[in-house]
């Protein structure tokens, strides 16, 4: 036979051809660590005051930029009116001191003193004792003067109100109290007025207190007062005793004096006696008497 050319190799393959490892590399290289990078600087960083830091804090403000911060002010002075910035009032607590109470009435607008008030006196009145008082009440409770002249303007008009009422109550009970006495004293009424104005004349007693007594007593009273002095005084004239008021009694007194009359003799005497010097004055009398007892002065 005859022997085919070449060689076998009957070596170890695993020594031709590199084995598979098990071993991990490992990269031994050391790396750098992430730089860390500072956080943004925000508009709250800036505020120095910790009071207003923390407000803003605890309104969640520091989470915003600046602008809305801006907006939220804005927004503000829109609400309350940009004019009235910085001029707000706080209410004052119920323990506010007097000075407190001082400063919040002339932040109102209160006057510096209460003689400041513009009010001035009605026309025709010169007292000024009422709206002194007025003034200085107003002014401890802190009215402003547009305030207190309203005030006053309504106490004026109640005073007048009242002065009114009371002109219009004396004309109904002077008309009332003429009408009695009209009644009463028949047509004695005019000549017995006249006796009452002549003896308050001669007593001297004046108009203001002759009012104080119709206010007092009322008209009807006051009257048969003054006509009982001028009857208990007399019915003449002071200074020379000459009678002024004759014919004065009412037609129920006239009435009794010339039922007395009657029974005097004396006066009879001479009223039936034409001869009698004293005849012509009885005679009056007894007229007089008559024509008051039917009305007739």
């Amino acid at each position: 036979m005859t022997e085919e050319a070449g060689s076998v190799e009957t070596g170890n393959p695993a020594e031709s051809t590199s084995a598979p490892s098990n071993e991990t590399s490992v990269n031994t290289t050391p790396t750098e660590a992430p730089t860390q990078t500072a956080p943004a600087s925000t508009w709250i960083d800036q505020v120095t005051d910790p009071t207003t830091k923390a407000w803003a804090e605890a309104k969640g403000l520091q989470n915003g930029n600046f602008e809305n911060v801006l907006g939220s002010y804005h927004n503000l002075e829109k609400l309350m009116g940009a004019d009235k910035a910085g001029r707000t009032i706080t209410l004052l607590n119920d323990d506010a001191s007097p000075e407190e109470h001082a400063e919040f009435y002339n932040k109102l607008g209160r006057p510096e003193d209460a003689s400041q008030y513009s009010v001035a006196l009605p026309d025709g009145v010169e007292d000024d004792t009422r709206l002194t008082m007025m003034r200085t009440k107003a002014h401890a409770l802190g009215l402003t003067d547009e305030q207190f002249k309203g005030l006053a303007e309504a106490d004026a008009e109640y005073v007048n109100s009242t002065i009114q009422q009371q002109q219009d109550t004396t004309a109904i009970s002077a008309a009332e109290a003429e009408a009695q006495l009209k009644k009463e004293w028949g047509a004695a009424y005019d000549l017995k007025v006249a006796g009452i104005n002549l003896a308050a004349q001669k007593l001297g007693i004046t108009e203001d207190q002759l009012k104080g007594l119709h206010n007092s007593m009322g008209p009807v009273e006051a009257m048969k007062f003054v006509d009982s002095l001028n009857t208990k005084v007399g019915d003449h004239d002071f200074d020379s005793g000459e009678s002024v008021i004759p014919n004065h009694k009412t037609p129920e007194q006239a009435k009794i004096e010339l039922s007395e009359l009657s029974m005097n003799k004396e006066f009879m005497g001479a009223w039936l006696d034409k001869m009698h010097p004293g005849h012509d004055a009885a005679v009056e009398k007894k007229a007089a008497l008559a024509r008051l007892v039917s009305g007739v002065v």
